[in-house]
């Protein structure tokens, strides 16, 4: 009885919701953010963004985070940038992962040296077809890709959600599902959708600064 009780809460574990915090900063919430149920973190190299952080910034976190021997896995940000910037810049950080979040093309992704997930920008007047068939080609050469809302003036974290109802066949394994995402709705996401991952930025901020309460909150509600 005691090995079938620990089977179970095994393949319950396996089946959890993966969850990406992301846009952290600096070191400070790196502490309490590993002991947490998160799978991903991630640190932003896009110039625009209000999240940006220096090559310095990432280096502390990234040591800090291999300090603790964690299972979270470190992400990159980066959107259009010159693939030897973002190869030069994710190996000397020692990224396990680089998000591509611009209109880079099939071919860019092939000279990306670390693995990638492929952010998809959702506009309102897209077809779902539309947006499956870039799911499949991006994820031949991505392990993940996010669906995001689509906005003129930022590549995410803009706390605008898409249309979940007309898009929810697309959220198949090693798809996240962002934008707009925070504790009051993700409940609601996870019993009506059950979508393999979820991505949350501003969501879990107060004031522009990361909550430590309020992702706490995020991931209670994301829990099944």
């Amino acid at each position: 009885l005691q090995i079938d009780q620990k089977l179970s809460k095994k393949f319950l574990q396996m089946n959890n919701t993966k969850i990406k915090i992301c846009g952290i900063k600096d070191t400070r919430l790196i502490d309490e953010l590993t002991k947490l149920n998160i799978d991903f973190i991630g640190i932003n190299f896009i110039e625009s963004s209000k999240r940006f952080i220096n090559s310095k910034s990432a280096k502390a976190i990234s040591q800090k985070l291999s300090s603790k021997q964690t299972k979270i896995k470190l992400v990159g940000l980066f959107q259009d940038h010159d693939k030897s910037l973002v190869n030069e810049l994710s190996n000397d950080l020692n990224l396990d992962y680089v998000q591509l979040c611009g209109n880079e093309s099939i071919e860019y992704l092939e000279g990306i040296e670390k693995k990638i997930i492929k952010t998809i920008h959702i506009k309102k007047e897209l077809e779902i077809e539309e947006i499956n068939q870039k799911i499949n080609l991006y994820l031949e050469k991505s392990d993940y890709v996010i669906l995001d809302t689509y906005s003129k003036s930022s590549s995410g974290g803009t706390g605008v959600s898409f249309n979940w109802d007309k898009y929810k066949t697309l959220f198949n394994k090693r798809v996240f599902v962002a934008g707009g995402l925070n504790p009051k709705n993700i409940g609601d996401l996870i019993k009506s959708h059950n979508p393999w991952g979820v991505d949350v930025s501003s969501g879990v901020e107060h004031e522009g600064e990361k909550s430590i309460k309020k992702i706490k909150d995020f991931i209670k509600f994301t829990e099944k």
